[in-house]
């Protein structure tokens, strides 16, 4: 509920605003009330303000205050119409001052409230605020008749200069005669230009066929601002209290008078950070407690989870100890099928480039193949390798990193071959030099025993006998088990001496 003292000169009168709008109550306020003056002791006053800032600034505006009003404490600078350059705009160069000379009246209007005051407006501050507003000529008089008086705000450069009450006139052309007396009266002060332009006058309330009246004196009647274009207030001091009641700039009343109230504002500004912080700690301590149960939550199941983990090995230790065999024997298995069995290379891509290499000499029989997977750093062909395994063998790196690395694991294949007793010499070599040379074009291959050295030595020493030709031919290489690939792609060389 919003409470608006009226005082005006016959009296004053309280208005409270309920459901129903406005209405007048007698009864005591329980809320903070808004006072509404309508006297004939408001009086505006510029003032021309040198270039200073800060502390000095608000000092000389509150002297020039108490010397252009010195008899009333309900006295206020006007907030100025920024505008200009930036120094205007941070330090305007003139301000208007509002005066309420009328101080005991109020203090007696103010001493009747048992409610806190909320401050202290006057209706030709209002009148200004709304003939200032967007879309309004910068010059305007802007008229407020009531039944009691007339009110009459003068705007010049969208600032108010002048304001008067005249008590008794009601009739229209009386009222357009006071129109045009304070038209004179601030042409004559040279306030307003004389006859340079029409001068808009914004009634607020019956015009009764003003608009032919007020031309005749270059004064043009206006249509009303918005809010209230469309549909005028039935009672335009109902559309003031509305104003009041938001507190708009240009308060009066000192600060001693509306102790109370700012108290209680800050005290609820107060309250609403006490709310605001409690608020916070609640939800901080609430994300704490949060935070809490997840870590509670993630510890009992990692607990749940180390306890099915030790139920199951408990388990297993239960069943391993029936087969009789340890933890520790079952490990070093594991170790083995993963490190021998399940890394072994496959045994067809080496029996392929076997068949590829002795598939050309149909004639020769194959005797004895061993194929097996060397130990890491076992020599291939040990005890059997001739002058050719240091030739085809790979050289050691002196870099420290290879050093550090483990030996790579060598496949060695072994195998004899029985070539026909009638064949010469000469096929003989030359079949085993087309054996060697298919073997040898391997990657990575590594030939060890090699009859095609041997067989040259022989026929110098005074050809081939009998039993040489008996002779069985024996070879044996080593290749990267890394190099050798699943069944189906061989990585040894093809007879014709390209990739298959």
């Amino acid at each position: 509920m919003k409470t608006v003292l009226h005082l005006t000169p016959v009296g004053s009168q309280l208005w409270r605003k309920g459901p129903a709008g406005w209405q007048a109550h007698d009864d005591a306020s329980s809320g903070p009330v808004w006072v509404l003056t309508d006297l004939a002791e408001e009086g505006f006053a510029e003032l021309q303000v040198p270039r200073i800032f800060g502390r000095d600034r608000q000092a000389f505006v509150a002297r020039q205050l108490a010397s252009r009003f010195p008899d009333t404490p309900y006295r206020s600078a006007l907030p100025a119409v920024h505008g200009g350059s930036l120094m205007n705009r941070i330090a305007p160069p003139r301000l208007g001052l509002l005066g309420l000379d009328a101080a005991q009246r109020v203090d007696a209007a103010l001493a009747t409230l048992a409610s806190p005051l909320t401050g202290v407006w006057t209706t030709s501050m209002l009148l200004a605020d709304i003939g200032c507003r967007k879309g309004l000529p910068p010059e305007l008089f802007v008229v407020l008749p009531a039944p009691e008086a007339l009110r009459i705000v003068v705007i010049k450069n969208r600032e108010p200069v002048l304001s008067r009450l005249v008590a008794g006139v009601t009739k229209p052309a009386d009222q357009v005669a006071e129109i045009v007396r304070t038209l004179r009266h601030l042409e004559n002060t040279r306030v307003l230009e004389r006859g340079t332009h029409r001068h808009g006058v914004l009634m607020l309330g019956g015009a009764d066929d003003m608009a032919a009246r007020l031309a005749q004196d270059h004064l043009e009647l206006l249509p009303w601002p918005s809010p209230w274009a469309n549909s005028a207030p039935s009672d335009w001091r109902f559309a003031l209290f509305d104003l009041a009641i938001t507190s708009p700039p240009g308060q009066l009343a000192p600060l001693s008078r509306r102790v109370e109230y700012v108290a209680s504002q800050w005290r609820r500004a107060a309250y609403g950070a006490a709310a605001l912080c409690a608020g916070l700690s609640i939800w901080a301590a609430f994300d704490n407690v949060r935070s809490i149960l997840a870590s509670e939550n993630a510890r009992a199941q990692a607990q749940a989870e180390v306890q099915r983990l030790t139920s199951a090995m408990n388990e297993a230790e239960q069943k391993m100890a029936g087969f009789g065999v340890g933890a520790e024997v079952v490990r070093r298995a594991v170790a083995l099928e993963r490190e021998e069995l399940a890394s072994a290379p496959q045994l067809k891509a080496s029996l392929l480039q076997l068949a590829r290499a002795i598939a050309p000499h149909e004639a020769v029989r194959l005797g004895q193949l061993n194929w097996r997977l060397l130990p890491a750093g076992r020599a291939a062909c040990a005890g059997g390798a001739s002058g050719v395994a240091a030739a085809t063998e790979p050289a050691p790196t002196s870099e420290p990193a290879a050093q550090t690395t483990a030996p790579a694991r060598r496949l060695e294949v072994s195998f004899d071959l029985t070539p026909p007793q009638e064949q010469a010499a000469t096929a003989r070599a030359q079949m085993v030099a087309s054996v060697s040379a298919a073997l040898a074009k391997g990657e990575g291959l590594s030939l060890h025993r090699d009859p095609a050295r041997e067989l040259p030595q022989a026929a110098l020493s005074g050809g081939a006998s009998s039993s040489d030709r008996d002779k069985t031919l024996s070879w044996c290489l080593s290749l990267p088990a890394a190099s050798v690939a699943a069944p189906g792609t061989p990585t040894l060389a093809s007879p014709s001496g390209k990739p298959p």
